[in-house]
């Protein structure tokens, strides 16, 4: 049964994808073991592949990273970063350098996490194979939060907000232009679910070819910080940041604070995400404990490289008022006064609104699959159709729960700057304190497995800073003022993210706990398989 088992997935993954899910309606699901998962016959390999094959290599996967780490946020961020910096460079480049050292650190645990399972999931397959005790509680929560969380607002708000200006609109925060940027928003998320959806290979061609696009304005960005240096503003406008005061002096004392700094921090690292996202996609990689290895340490240096050069520029050309007041459009800002008014505002800036539309491709690709993978462990409502490669061979209907979710978001929060700096520091919170679990995780992984060796090992000091730097960031928050924490009516971020975390483990507490307690009876999982080739786990109830 294994043999034949193995044999049919390999041909599968070797078949056309196009054709895989238009045979029919792929949501009746056959038996195909009814042995509990952990006491399986069945080849984990056999049923973690996915229908799609591995079909990414280095340079595709170097495209996953580049074009997921440069995005939105080096374009965005910095005024956010260096205002809760209190204008000070020294922190400023401070942040930055702590949020490079502790991606390099976690994308190693990951790595090595990936060369014990190298199969799509991330870091659900490195919780759910830690935390194994009480059953099913870490692979519920994470599951419920991936998929509550899977959404992909900031890049999809600096797009709008990008794509005007391009087009002259330079305040974008209030009456006609502020609705306009949230449909231009929501446009460019439905144009991204729809060439992903559509067609797996075509939707993989255009992200490979923006992101060779994307290797461009990386070599600009350099270009950009060495050309800063020589930059001279002209008479009676206020001096660069750098050029005004010493480098370790400060512009606002009174705005630092440990909660600011977390902040500052969370954009920072917001800005290198990507380094743990790509193993989502895993399954997709050939190759994937080399081919993952070579293409995110790689990446992840260029664009370390790219993000100081571009920072230089930020405090050589622009003031801290400057800085403060462009929020979200700090880029466009810095290309406007470098290089004037129609190269830097229009070219420069349909550059940077390029590289986001490439990053959200790709965002919108690895969230599919990471919620496809979330649907096939069968915890939630209607995973089976969810799960599916219907109908044309791409994780289409897992793509409407992200799109879904990302457009529900842009049309509830209100429109000014400060709901970007939100949106990103919640996710970015949620984030922390998972990584924070794989990032210990590791140690008991270890433990576990004492006496075997994995090809690819951490650095345990990088994984201890990792581990001391996400703890301050979830504490900090908490100490101080909220009041920079929170936007409208919504909690502080940091509160909201926590309250969905908790909702998540209350949605297992119920499922798998309480009504199965009080209406006697146990949930077994046992294994099919659509009619695509994708094995789902499904959930039967048992009566005691």
């Amino acid at each position: 049964m294994s043999s034949e088992l193995e044999n049919n997935s390999r041909q599968q993954a070797d078949e056309d994808v196009e054709s895989q899910s238009r045979e029919g309606f792929p949501f009746e699901p056959t038996p195909l073991t009814e042995l509990e998962l952990q006491n399986s016959d069945v080849p984990v390999d056999s049923y973690m592949e996915v229908p799609q094959g591995r079909h990414l290599g280095v340079f595709s996967t170097m495209v996953l990273f580049v074009a997921r780490i440069v995005g939105s946020g080096i374009f965005a961020t910095p005024s956010s970063i260096y205002v809760n910096c209190g204008g000070n460079p020294a922190l400023y480049f401070g942040v930055w350098i702590l949020a490079g050292i502790v991606a390099f650190a976690g994308l190693f645990v990951f790595l090595e996490y990936g060369s014990w399972l190298p199969r799509s999931g991330g870091r659900k397959n490195f919780l759910e194979q830690t935390y194994t005790k009480p059953k099913l509680m870490m692979s519920v929560t994470f599951v419920c939060f991936t998929v509550v969380t899977g959404f992909a607002m900031s890049n999809a708000i600096v797009f709008g907000k990008y794509f005007l200006y391009v087009f002259g609109f330079s305040d974008i925060s209030t009456g006609f232009q502020s609705g306009a940027s949230k449909y231009v928003s929501i446009a460019v998320i439905l144009a991204a679910m729809l060439v992903h959806g559509l067609s797996v290979r075509v939707g993989i061609r255009i992200q490979n070819f923006l992101g060779g696009l994307k290797f461009g304005l990386i070599g600009l960005m350099c270009l950009i910080g060495i050309y800063s240096f020589f930059y001279k503003a002209p008479s009676g406008q206020e001096p660069a940041s750098l050029k005004s005061q010493p480098f370790f002096a400060y512009q606002d004392k009174s705005v630092v604070t440990m909660s600011s700094l977390a902040s500052a921090f969370l954009s920072a690292f917001f800005c290198f995400s990507g380094w743990d996202t790509v193993h989502a996609v895993a399954s997709e990689v050939k190759n994937p404990i080399r081919t993952l290895k070579l293409a995110g340490t790689t990446s992840l240096f260029i664009c370390f490289i790219c993000y100081s050069m571009m920072n230089m520029a930020y405090v050589n050309v622009l003031s801290y008022e400057e800085i403060k007041k462009a929020g979200p459009l700090v880029g466009s800002v810095l290309f406007t006064k470098l290089f004037g008014k129609v190269i830097g505002s229009k070219l420069l800036s349909s550059s940077v609104a390029l590289s986001t539309a490439s990053n959200l491709l790709v965002v919108i690709y690895g969230l599919s699959r990471m919620n496809q993978e979330s649907f096939r462990e069968g915890y939630l409502p209607f995973s089976i159709p969810l799960a599916s490669n219907w109908p044309w061979g791409s994780p289409f209907p897992s793509m409407l729960v992200c799109g879904g979710l990302t457009i529900i978001w842009l049309a509830i929060l209100p429109s000014e700057n400060s709901s970007f700096d939100y949106l990103v520091s919640m996710e970015g919170y949620g984030n922390q304190f998972f990584l924070l679990l794989v990032a210990i995780g590791l140690f008991i992984h270890r433990r576990k497995h004492r006496g075997q060796r994995p090809a690819i090992r951490a650095s345990t000091v990088g994984t201890i800073l990792m581990i001391f730097v996400s703890y301050y960031v979830l504490m900090a928050p908490f100490i101080g003022d909220q009041k920079r924490n929170r936007i409208g009516s919504l909690p502080p971020y940091q509160i909201t993210s926590m309250l969905l975390i908790a909702v998540c483990f209350v949605f297992w507490l119920i499922k798998f706990v309480a009504l199965p307690r009080a209406f006697h009876y146990m949930l077994e999982p046992s294994i099919r398989m659509l009619n695509d080739g994708l094995a789902v786990t499904v959930w039967e109830k048992k009566r005691l």
